[in-house]
């Protein structure tokens, strides 16, 4: 029953152009946790809008709170669905907008069991998606991921020697920043050799000096 009420509400928003654009993310947000399937499905179809997706994807990322308490959902069926959402869609415009959503949603898991399995995948798109807004919300998104916060430097650091061999380009100096910010809150030791890389480079005086700052909150012990 709780399916059918959910897929009717949904089914209305999405269809109702003027009654979605103000009401499809209230609708989203009063599913619980056991409506995870029904979101999922909204993110797979073709037909729906890229703002209500984007809306199921931030929905999908509040609900990882209720995992803390909830030992019958298994973390994966929430956040597969916004793995899902990283792949670059070149056909659909302003899809980053979702793929921006998605790493702030994933960011949400950081502290949750599963979380090593989204680090890679968040460092692919850090180095790899073609769209700045994208690379910043992902390398903001592994600054959170304290307790696997080696393997989140490996991926931060592998990006941020990418962005040093290119050296400072239009795309990358905001990046670059963004990554070194996020490596100065993992604090690992990992990171000693390539901010110091960056203080030696030719990237703009305030990178730099987040490079020091960065290198100053290293944990050592």
């Amino acid at each position: 029953m709780i399916r059918f009420i959910l897929s009717a509400a949904l089914l209305f928003a999405l269809t109702a152009p003027a009654f979605a654009q103000d009401s499809t993310c209230y609708i989203f947000n009063r599913i619980p946790v056991t409506g995870v399937d029904e979101i999922a499905k909204q993110l797979s179809d073709p037909k729906v809008r890229l703002e209500d997706k984007s809306c199921a994807v931030s929905r999908l990322g509040e609900l990882s709170r209720e995992l803390v308490n909830n030992k019958n959902v298994a973390p994966s069926s929430i956040y597969n669905p916004i793995l899902g959402s990283l792949a670059p869609q070149t056909q659909t415009a302003d899809h980053h907008i979702l793929r921006e959503a998605a790493c702030q949603a994933l960011a949400r898991f950081s502290d949750l069991p599963e979380s090593e399995r989204l680090i890679q995948p968040l460092g692919k798109v850090v180095k790899e998606d073609s769209h700045e807004e994208v690379r910043l919300a992902c390398a903001r998104a592994l600054s959170r991921f304290y307790k696997d916060a080696a393997g989140a430097t490996t991926e931060l650091v592998a990006a941020l020697n990418s962005e040093l061999e290119r050296g400072p380009q239009a795309d990358n100096v905001t990046v670059a920043t963004a990554i070194i910010r996020s490596l100065g809150s993992l604090r690992d030791r990992r990171s000693f050799v390539p901010l110091m890389r960056v203080i030696q480079s030719r990237f703009p005086t305030s990178t730099k000096r987040e490079a020091q700052r960065a290198l100053e909150n290293i944990k050592w012990d």
